[in-house]
């Protein structure tokens, strides 16, 4: 009788420590999923941010190469419209030309 009392304790015991330690990985389970879901939405809202940064960057290297080659072909008309350039060598204003093209930007 005493050992049924013993074995019938032992079972309680253990059916309150599952029970806790259920509710208590549970919990933790429901907690690492919430930090998990915050983490991701903060580098979702980081990518967001980056994508807006890169389409920005990418607009002001269109207006720079749509300026670059509207000087580029202005001064291949002023190439086109030079009375020297059948002369053999570079005239002085194709010299001016290139040094125009060629001149680091400010």
């Amino acid at each position: 009788m005493i050992a049924m009392l013993g074995l019938s304790g032992a079972v309680v015991l253990c059916a309150a420590g599952w029970g806790i330690w259920s509710r208590g990985y549970q919990a933790g389970v429901a907690a690492e999923i919430l930090r998990q879901d915050k983490v991701r939405q903060h580098r979702q809202q980081d990518l967001f941010r980056l994508a807006d940064q890169l389409s920005q960057r990418e607009t002001e290297l269109e207006i720079y190469r749509h300026a670059q080659q509207i000087h580029a072909q202005a001064l291949e008309e002023a190439a086109r419209a030079d009375p020297d350039s059948t002369r053999p060598g570079i005239s002085y204003d194709g010299l001016q030309r290139l040094e125009r093209r060629w001149r680091p930007a400010p």
